[in-house]
Formats: structure tokens, C-alpha cells, sequence
């Protein structure tokens, strides 16, 4: 098995047998500003630090591919609506200065069996960074 990276015990790989793995990742940073009015010139800005990271990806589950879909979307909800704060780790590197937490799942539950299983599904995920105070 080659592991590709883990948020907690939530952990991403590749095998022989399955695929756990994230496609689209997106990490969005952003500087926050206040604008001073000044009489006959230009605002002046001054920098009043950082705002949140946030972080999105699309995670892709079947069970053509060795994966519970149903299983897989029901851990991903239940850790956000616990609110689990995880680093998330990519290979060697953690990324972010703070860990991150699931502030949003989007599922699409695509296909089923004559039986009402669930076959395929996908997630967005969206986490922000989460800073200890």
C-alpha cells in the first residue's frame, strides 16, 4: 500500500486493492487590510494580518475500487459534525502553520445496485485552518 497522506485517522492511499485518494486540491490564503480615509488623497491601507486558510478537494469513492462509499462518506460527516481538528499531512510535509477542521461536505451519491447500495459516491470537502488560540 502506498500511503499519500492522512488528516487524523483519515488516511489517503493507493493499493492493489483500493483506491482512497483526493483529486482538485485547492489552498486559498489571504491577507486582511483596513482602508483609512484621508482628506484630498489616496485611502492609506494598513495590514491587520491574516484570515483564515482554506483548503477544498474532491474525494472519490467506489466500490469498484475497493471502497465502502457509504462507509467512507458517513466517517467524513461524522468527524466534521464531532469537530475534529487534524493536521493534514501530504506526503512528508504538514500542511499549514495551524490544523484543519471540515467546515463543509458537499456528497453526491451517484450510482446504486438493484438493492439500494450505495456504489459511488463524491465529496468536496472544504477545511479551514483551525489556530489554537
Amino acid at each position: 500500500m502506498a500511503t499519500i497522506g492522512n488528516w487524523g485517522d483519515f488516511t489517503f492511499y493507493v493499493s492493489r486493492q483500493a483506491v482512497k485518494t483526493f483529486d482538485g486540491l485547492k489552498w486559498d490564503s489571504a491577507a486582511k487590510y483596513s482602508t483609512h480615509e484621508r482628506h484630498l488623497k489616496e485611502p492609506l491601507l494598513e495590514f491587520t494580518g491574516t484570515d483564515v486558510e482554506s483548503m477544498t478537494f474532491t474525494m472519490f469513492f467506489s466500490v469498484f475500487l475497493g471502497v465502502n462509499p457509504i462507509k467512507e462518506v458517513s466517517k467524513l460527516l461524522q468527524a466534521m459534525r464531532r469537530g475534529e481538528v487534524h493536521r493534514l499531512v501530504i506526503g512528508p510535509k504538514a500542511y499549514g502553520t495551524n490544523k484543519w477542521v471540515i467546515t463543509k461536505l458537499s456528497n453526491s451519491l451517484e450510482r446504486y445496485d438493484n438493492r439500494g447500495n450505495l456504489l459511488v459516491a463524491s465529496v468536496n470537502v472544504t477545511m479551514q485552518s483551525y489556530a489554537s488560540r
